[in-house]
């Protein structure tokens, strides 16, 4: 970020980022050339009731497939709920990681959460993808449904609860992506 004092009444800043870092959210036109952008979803897209799923047992570079997703349902004593937005507590991004291995959503994996009808899969890894994957495959499931993807979300080991409600709104842009401050309100 750049500061430019045009006058001493005011300064304007300029910020050049890439809408695909930081915490942020992908939207259909991220993969799907006729996709929806992230400026045709309304708020109430990522203003929703959300659920975190424990799954800080998975190492760096082990996917998380369907029965780890049934798995943590079990063992939290809860069942994810259409509509709501699914979020996927690693704790890989917990510490500051240098290395470029972490646990991902395998196909299955997001294609359970497609059959659940969520509203929205969040992860506090940089990619819901493998970095090896070609084509995104967990993308593609969900975004095909609409379903969108949050990703490097940060602060998960504080939400204590497993249901809250979950605010992460983009910038109101067109484009595939945006940057978003994501929120957890908790009771």
């Amino acid at each position: 970020m750049k500061v430019i004092d045009l006058t001493q009444a005011f300064s304007l800043d300029l910020l050049v980022h890439t809408p695909h870092s930081g915490t942020h959210v992908d939207a259909p036109a991220y993969l799907f050339r006729n996709g929806k952008t992230i400026d045709q979803f309304g708020p109430d897209a990522l203003f929703k009731d959300a659920v975190l799923l424990d799954l800080t047992h998975t190492k760096p570079g082990e996917q998380i497939d369907d029965e780890d997703l049934e798995a943590a349902e079990e063992e939290a004593g809860l069942g994810v709920r259409e509509g709501e937005a699914v979020i996927l507590y690693t704790g890989w991004g917990d510490a500051e990681q240098n290395d470029q291995q972490y646990p991902f959503l395998s196909a299955n994996g997001a294609e359970y959460l497609e059959f659940k009808r969520v509203g929205a899969v969040g992860v506090d890894t940089p990619n819901l993808d493998s970095p090896q994957s070609r084509g995104c495959p967990a993308h593609a499931a969900l975004l095909r449904n609409e379903i969108l993807v949050l990703e490097n979300l940060c602060n998960l080991s504080q939400v204590e609860q497993e249901r809250f409600r979950m605010i992460a709104l983009p910038l109101r842009m067109k484009g595939a992506c945006s940057p978003v401050r994501a929120v957890a309100i908790v009771d």
